[in-house]
């Protein structure tokens, strides 16, 4: 090819001498530059074991003793010094001079309710907000436009009072505020009041209509307060009754008298009665083999098997 043609035709790497033969880069060079890649080799033991330490550090029983370590850490945040242990119960508050005042029983967390009664049963509401002692030792909640008062303490070893303003009653009722009563050293058991019914004497503004003389409603008697609390002596038998028993009614024969625990209107004549909170009373009668009740307005008559 002389001159001319050769400067008319340069050199390039186009032609049938550079196809790429059975897949070869044409001319046996790299095309774009880039070498082929060498074969993979499976890696060394050494860098697998290193590989393994990043993606699993610790053992299945390490692993087992470190959420151990954890429960048991949860388990030591959440012990208490004290074990509540909650009752539901009621009092007679004595407003004379001289007298003692009732006892709140209250632990770290855990809710107290104070319900105030008149003596016939009916909620008697507050006039002001409570009194507390200590505010930073016992917080008392008081349900306004009610007759509850919630008490709570963060302390297990204090005691306290609250001071409750009733309407339309001339003297506050004070109550003593107790955290720091054992009552079994072994596991540190501490009973307290879940909630507790404050029967005041008196006829409050809620007051029900009276249908029975004063002296029927025993404010003071222990014995009938056993038996309201659903505790009672232990020598007293349990009576069977023949007939449509009303839920939550429970009969007892103890020194000579029938005792009656029913939240049903009694229509038997009766001694003397007693109530809570929640519409249970108890009636203290002579022995009878028969009692009347009154269930959703329909009398129940009794047939009761007396010793």
């Amino acid at each position: 090819m002389n001159p001319q043609m050769q400067n008319a035709f340069p050199q390039s790497n186009y032609g049938p001498a550079n196809y790429a033969v059975s897949g070869e880069p044409a001319g046996g060079q790299p095309q774009n530059g880039t070498a082929p890649l060498p074969p993979l080799n499976p890696p060394e033991n050494e860098h697998f074991d290193s590989a393994m330490e990043v993606a699993q550090p610790f053992t299945p029983e390490q692993i087992k003793q470190m959420r151990q370590a954890l429960e048991n850490t949860r388990k030591a945040k959440a012990w208490q010094p004290v074990r509540g242990i909650p009752r539901i119960s009621s009092v007679s508050v004595d407003l004379s001079p001289g007298a003692s005042m009732p006892v709140l029983r209250v632990v770290p967390g855990e809710l107290s309710n104070l319900i105030v009664l008149d003596s016939t049963g009916a909620p008697w509401p507050l006039a002001a907000t409570p009194r507390v002692s200590n505010p930073d030792l016992y917080t008392a909640e008081w349900l306004q436009g009610t007759h509850t008062v919630v008490v709570s303490t963060p302390s297990p070893y204090e005691t306290g009072s609250l001071a409750l303003y009733l309407e339309g009653a001339t003297t506050p009722v004070i109550v003593k505020i107790v955290s720091g009563e054992p009552d079994g050293d072994k596991d540190r058991a501490r009973v307290y009041d879940a909630r507790l019914d404050l029967r005041v004497p008196g006829r409050g503004p809620l007051a029900k209509a009276a249908v029975m003389g004063p002296g029927k409603i025993a404010l003071y008697d222990d014995l009938l307060q056993a038996f309201l609390d659903g505790i009672p002596p232990k020598d007293a038998k349990q009576v069977k009754a023949q007939g449509a028993v009303p839920s939550q009614t429970q009969i007892w024969q103890y020194d000579g008298n029938l005792y009656v625990r029913t939240r049903q209107d009694f229509q038997t004549a009766f001694d003397n009665t007693l109530a809570s909170g929640d519409g249970t009373r108890v009636y203290r009668l002579p022995v009878t083999p028969f009692i009347t009740l009154s269930q959703m307005g329909q009398k129940v008559t009794l047939q009761l098997d007396i010793y």
